[in-house]
C-alpha cells in the first residue's frame, strides 16, 4: 500500500458539511488521478519520491508541544502555532492585533461558514493544481487565512510556526496558509516549519500570498525538518499593480525537501524578489523549483539562490522565467551560485528562459564550485586554524544573503543551524581561534 492508498482511509467524514466533504473528495480524486510525481516527469527528473510514494502514511494525529521548545521564542511578533496541521492556541499569541487584520482558522470556518471553506478549497484544487497542492486541500485538518484591509501596516512580523510531531509511524501533516494583503498594505510574514519527535514524517505545505495594488509583503520561509523528516512545499505569489513581494526560502534541514515557488506578475509595475539559501548535508536532498510568469509589461523579477552540499548531499535549483507574447519593458535576472564541500556532493543547476517578446532585459547565470584555495591560504597565514578557516569561508558564502534578513532572531536561527552542522563555526563567531 502506497502513500495515496493509505491516506484514502483517513480522508472524508470528520463531521464537516456535505459541501466541504465534496470539495475535499474532488481534491483527493485530482491528486489520485495525477499520481505521485516521479523522475519521468521533467520537473522531477532530479528528485525521486519512490521511497515516500511507496510508504504507508497516515494523517498525523492531534498532538501537543511544549512552548519552551518553539524556535524564535525571542522574536517580537504576533505568533500563530500549528501542531500536526492543527491550531495550538496555548502556544499562540494574537493579542492586540491592530484593526484591519482578519484571521480565519479553517477548522472554525468548517462550522461557521462551510460554503466559504468549500469554495476556498475548490479554488486551491483547481484542474491546473499540482498533485501535492490538491492533496493539501484534501487533507489539511486546519489552516490559516489572513486578510489585511487596504492601508493596513503591521508594525511587527506575523510569525506562523508549523510543527510536525513524529510518533514512530509514518505521518503526514498538511500545513495551510493563505495571506491576502489589500492595496497599500504592508506585512512581514515569517513562516517556520520544523519537526520534533521520532519516526518518518512528511510535511505537505501549501502557502499562497496575494498582494494587492501597491502592497508590500516580505515573506521569510524556513524549513528545519529533522533527520527523518521530508517536506514538500508549494508557494504561490501573486503581485498586484505596483506591488512588491519578496520571498526568502531558507532550507536548513530535512531528509528530502522540495520547494516549488510560483510567482505571477499580471499587473504593470509589479515586482518580485526571490532569494534562497539551502544546505544539503549527509543523506539529504534539497530541490528548489521556481517559476516566474511575466504576464504584464513593466514588471521586474530578481532571483538569487545559494546552495551548499556536503557529504553525499544533493541539491537542485531549477529556475524558469516566462515572458509572454506582447509583454514589453520587462527586467528579469536570475543567479544560482553553489558550493560543493566534498567529492561525493552534487548540485544540479538548471536556469530556463522562455521569452516571446523583444523589448526586455533578461539575464541568468549558474555556478557550481569548491572552496577557494587562495582564501584558505590567506586565512591560515593569519593564524586561523584550518577547520575554522574552512567554516569561515563556508558561512561567508551565504553571509550577505543571511544578513539581508532584517530580523535578528531569524538570522540567529540560520547561524545556529550552520553551527550545528559545523561546530567550528560557533568557535569562529565567538572570535576564539585558539
Amino acid at each position: 500500500m502506497g502513500l495515496m492508498e493509505s491516506l484514502a482511509r483517513d480522508l472524508g467524514g470528520g463531521g464537516e458539511s456535505g459541501g466541504v466533504q465534496a470539495a475535499r473528495a474532488a481534491a483527493f480524486q485530482l491528486a489520485l488521478a495525477q499520481g505521485v510525481p516521479s523522475p519521468r516527469h521533467e520537473d522531477w527528473r532530479y528528485t525521486d519520491l519512490g521511497g515516500l510514494s511507496g510508504q504507508e502514511f497516515r494523517t498525523a494525529a492531534a498532538a501537543t508541544l511544549d512552548g519552551q521548545t518553539l524556535p524564535l521564542r525571542e522574536l517580537d511578533a504576533w505568533r500563530l502555532v500549528f501542531v500536526n496541521g492543527r491550531f495550538a492556541p496555548a502556544q499562540s499569541d494574537l493579542t492586540s492585533l491592530p484593526p484591519g487584520v482578519t484571521v480565519r482558522l479553517l477548522e472554525e470556518m468548517s462550522r461557521q461558514d462551510p460554503q466559504w471553506l468549500a469554495e476556498h478549497l475548490s479554488r486551491q484544487a483547481n484542474p491546473d493544481a499540482r498533485t501535492f497542492v490538491a492533496l493539501n486541500a484534501a487533507a489539511a485538518p486546519d489552516g490559516l487565512h489572513v486578510e489585511l484591509a487596504p492601508g493596513t501596516s503591521l508594525e511587527k512580523p506575523l510569525l506562523v510556526i508549523f510543527a510536525t510531531i513524529g510518533v514512530g509511524t509514518p505521518a503526514l501533516a498538511s500545513p495551510h496558509l493563505h495571506v491576502l494583503a489589500g492595496r497599500h498594505s504592508q506585512l512581514d510574514l515569517i513562516e517556520l516549519h520544523f519537526t520534533a519527535g521520532q519516526g518518518a514524517t512528511l510535511t505537505n505545505a501549501h502557502t499562497r500570498v496575494d498582494a494587492g495594488d501597491a502592497a508590500r509583503v516580505a515573506h521569510y520561509r524556513a524549513v528545519c525538518e529533522g533527520g527523518e523528516g521530508s517536506h514538500v512545499g508549494s508557494v504561490q505569489l501573486n503581485v498586484g499593480r505596483d506591488g512588491l513581494v519578496e520571498n526568502f526560502s531558507l532550507v536548513l534541514g530535512g531528509r528530502m525537501v522540495r520547494v516549488d515557488i510560483d510567482g505571477y506578475l499580471a499587473h504593470p509595475g509589479g515586482e518580485l524578489k526571490l532569494n534562497g539559501v539551502f544546505v544539503a548535508d549527509q543523506n539529504q536532498h534539497v530541490d528548489h523549483h521556481t517559476r516566474v510568469d511575466h504576464a504584464a509589461s513593466h514588471t521586474t523579477s530578481d532571483e538569487v539562490y545559494k546552495g551548499i552540499a556536503d557529504g553525499n548531499g544533493r541539491g537542485v535549483f531549477n529556475g524558469q522565467v516566462l515572458v509572454r507574447e506582447g509583454v514589453e519593458k520587462v527586467v528579469a535576472t536570475q543567479a544560482s551560485n553553489n558550493l560543493l564541500l566534498s567529492s561525493d556532493a552534487e548540485i544540479d543547476a538548471k536556469p530556463e528562459l522562455e521569452i516571446y517578446a523583444n523589448d526586455l532585459r533578461c539575464a541568468h547565470g549558474a555556478t557550481v564550485g569548491q572552496l577557494d584555495d587562495d582564501g584558505l591560504f590567506y586565512l591560515r597565514s593569519r593564524g586561523v586554524p584550518a577547520v575554522e578557516a574552512r567554516a569561515l569561508l563556508v558561512y561567508g558564502f551565504v553571509q550577505s544573503l543571511v544578513e539581508s534578513i532584517p530580523h535578528a532572531a531569524l538570522q540567529a536561527l540560520v547561524t545556529a543551524r550552520f553551527a550545528e552542522a559545523n561546530p567550528a563555526l560557533e568557535k569562529l563567531l565567538s572570535g576564539d581561534y585558539s
